[in-house]
């Protein structure tokens, strides 16, 4: 099994494979590699979408309330997300 890559940037990566996505999708992408992690809690895969927005390095598409009135933010990568991923990226993990 391959090194996992660090959860925020694991977060860019998967940003960057769908058109737009919020975090509960997120989480559930990735829950395989990291549920059994500490940091696997909304709170903090939200904390890290808005330091990432912060940074420049993901948008925000779309606000919406579900159906419990909650607020959901989608995102997309932006052009700073893709330089990175770019040139961070680990080879093996350019095709995923």
């Amino acid at each position: 099994m391959a090194a996992l890559l660090p959860l925020r940037f694991r977060m860019l990566h998967y940003i960057s494979t769908v058109d737009k996505t919020n975090v509960v999708e997120i989480m559930k992408a990735l829950k395989p590699e990291y549920g059994t992690e500490k940091q696997f809690t909304k709170e903090v895969f939200a904390e890290h979408l808005l330091d990432m927005k912060a940074n420049f390095v993901i948008d925000d598409d779309e606000v919406m309330l579900d159906d419990k009135g909650e607020l959901v933010i989608y995102y997309t990568i932006s052009e700073e997300g893709k330089r990175l991923l770019k040139k961070y990226l680990p080879k093996h993990w350019q095709n995923k």
